[in-house]
């Protein structure tokens, strides 16, 4: 069971931590060949009322992006979603915090990254985000 304490401890152990405020963190992670992939986690609560880690990394500009491809794509993972914001296309996933072993968040930000990065190549053929 892991509580927003015990999260950021994990990432900060594991990796260089870009930028932190008080509920939120973002770092790199390396993804396919030379391609890294920021992630952000956040602790936000739920429908639940229940704390959970919210996970994105970014895709690219809306206005750059085939959003129905963008979708029909992210549509395929088994995990997560797309959303956009302030512009950005982001592949987003949330995982309860009080039901979740640390071990599980590393697994959750890869996933979350790897599948970014994928729709990111594909869909601009960049490496920006």
């Amino acid at each position: 069971m892991a509580s927003w304490d015990d999260l950021v401890s994990f990432v900060r152990v594991r990796y260089e931590i870009m930028r932190q405020v008080e509920s939120e963190l973002w770092f790199n992670l390396p993804t396919s060949g030379d391609r890294t992939q920021i992630v952000a986690v956040r602790m936000v609560t739920g429908e639940d009322g229940h704390p959970w880690a919210q996970i994105t990394s970014p895709v690219g500009l809306a206005a750059d992006i085939d959003l129905g491809t963008m979708l029909a794509l992210a549509g395929e993972s088994i995990v997560g979603g797309a959303i956009a914001t302030d512009g950005l296309v982001l592949f987003r996933h949330s995982i309860p915090l009080g039901d979740t072993a640390l071990d599980g968040f590393d697994r959750s930000f890869r996933v979350v990254v790897e599948v970014a990065d994928r729709l990111e190549h594909e869909l601009t053929g960049a490496d920006e985000h």
